[in-house]
């Protein structure tokens, strides 16, 4: 929070209703699901107990965020409009999607050098 403050004392400009935005971030699951055992295990329950629950949380939540982008997806599709991106893509396609360019950079030069060596021959 003094973070925050020297921040809003540095900049004068910046509104008090603003400065939640410089602290807003969405942790990731993996973060959250721990907080959340240590949590109920300072509560009083078990740690099996508590991993129960906050799994059984966790699935509750993303169900809902899977309905409400499946909801924006229809949406999207009776105004005529692109459909959102997928808030919980395959971890494969996502490291597919990072490694597409490389694999394409290396394809078309490796077909540069057989075009060039084609000619010079």
């Amino acid at each position: 929070m003094e973070f925050v403050l020297g921040i809003q004392r540095h900049y004068n400009s910046l509104k008090a209703s603003c400065l939640y935005m410089i602290c807003g971030f969405e942790p990731p699951a993996a973060r959250v699901f721990g907080l959340r055992v240590l949590d109920l295990n300072e509560q009083g329950a078990s740690e099996e107990e508590a991993m129960a629950v906050a799994d059984m949380e966790y699935r509750a939540e993303k169900k809902t965020k899977k309905a409400a982008h499946k909801r924006m997806k229809q949406i999207a599709r009776l105004q005529g409009r692109k459909p959102p991106p997928n808030p919980y893509p395959s971890a494969v396609k996502e490291i597919q999607a990072e490694e597409r360019k490389f694999i394409h950079d290396l394809i078309s030069s490796v077909s540069l050098v057989f075009l060039l060596q084609g000619k010079q021959d």
